[in-house]
């Protein structure tokens, strides 16, 4: 977060609010999905150079 300036706009705690919103669905059975990744989220994962699984594209 340093590294990025994060921490001008965010807290960590706000950050992590951010990024827990991200929900999985598991049922048996079935194929595991997830919730949508909002443009906020994306901005924060692209800001910290983390990729995106395919799964959540």
């Amino acid at each position: 977060m340093q590294d990025k300036e994060l921490f001008e706009t965010y807290t960590l705690t706000d950050l992590l609010d951010e990024l827990e919103t991200i929900e999985c669905f598991n049922r048996q059975g079935r194929k595991t999905r997830f919730s949508e990744v909002t443009k906020k989220q994306r901005e924060l994962f692209n800001a910290m150079e983390v990729r995106l699984p395919a799964s959540l594209c």
